[in-house]
């Protein structure tokens, strides 16, 4: 048994906490808690200095939380519990979750817990799949893991969100300072990095759309017919019936809208009476634009030079 007092991480201050456990714990002068935050104006206040926070400092933090396998305090509880059992009890048990298996299987080098801190790996460029890795584990073993387990799964979680997705970025101001040409050519890189063949249409007799996007595969062909309005007010009702208009008489699988603001109440409607016509508003393209790169912002020149690489002769027409 160890014979470092242990400390209420309770009565302490955020900074006192973090000046404890990022410290190596074999380095550490005490015990104490580390795997999730143990007070709510612990975590509200980490949360609030979210960007201040060095991303080495995020990583301990995470890791920390984070399931790293091996095992946990309430295993030895667990096993014995197993083992009162009977033989048939038990196998019910491990055909029931496979944590129980090899909690009764154990032996050498093997554990219980699997890991998940492996999602550390998947940030800074994909925190909604971070986020719902965790997720799925939480929901695979809500009904084993202690308290203070589940904490840090959610606290972690709340941690790579207010990191990584919904820090505060200039979208519309960015987005207004481009030129309708360039916002097309920025809606068009975002289609390209998704997997489509794209097409800027010339500045004189678009046919009702800005960008062509098609994607094909052995089920299916998509043809989008993708117009973009940079737009600072609200797109309204009459645009949306216009883009509808287009695709009476356009080979085209759907329509798409893309706002550098957002839809007003009778636009959405409308939009989904059709259901051949897809809305994306800021929030939206925010969203998208955040799976090529999280800080997109500052890379949208960078973006748009690519597009006008690409399309040069068609954009001198």
């Amino acid at each position: 048994m160890s014979k470092k007092p242990f400390v209420n991480a309770q009565e302490l201050t955020l900074d006192e906490w973090l000046k404890l456990v990022l410290v190596p714990e074999q380095m550490r002068p005490c015990l104490i808690e580390d795997s999730y935050f143990v007070t709510d104006q612990h975590l509200d206040e980490y949360i609030n200095s979210i960007h201040d926070r060095d991303e080495n400092e995020i990583q301990i933090i995470l890791n920390n939380f984070l399931i790293s396998g091996g095992h946990l305090g309430v295993d030895k509880t667990m096993r014995s519990w197993l083992l009162s059992m009977t033989l048939i009890e038990r196998e019910k048990k491990k055909a029931q979750h496979s944590y129980f298996k090899r909690l009764l299987d154990i032996s050498g080098s093997s554990s219980p817990w699997q890991g998940l801190s492996w999602v550390i790996d998947l940030l800074p460029h994909f925190p909604q799949e971070a986020i719902s890795s965790i997720d799925a584990y939480f929901l695979a073993h809500c009904q084993l893991l202690p308290d203070g387990r589940l904490d840090g799964l959610s606290d972690a979680s709340k941690i790579i969100r207010s990191r990584y997705l919904e820090h505060e970025l200039p979208v519309k101001n960015v987005l207004l300072n481009l030129t309708p040409r360039d916002f097309e050519l920025l809606i068009a890189y975002l289609y390209k990095s998704k997997g489509y063949n794209v097409v800027v249409t010339p500045r004189v007799s678009d046919g009702g759309y800005d960008v062509l996007a098609e994607r094909e595969n052995n089920r299916e062909s998509e043809r989008l017919h993708i117009e973009c309005k940079r737009y600072e007010e609200n797109i309204g009702v009459i645009i949306v019936r216009g883009v509808l208009g287009t695709l009476v008489v356009k080979n085209a699988t759907k329509a798409v809208i893309v706002a550098s603001s957002f839809f007003t109440k009778p636009a959405t409607i409308e939009a989904k009476k059709s259901k051949r016509i897809e809305l994306i508003n800021l929030d939206d393209l925010d969203r998208d634009m955040r799976k090529i790169d999280v800080n997109w912002t500052s890379k949208v020149n960078e973006y748009v030079m690519k597009m006008k690489s690409s399309y040069n002769k068609l954009l001198n027409e």
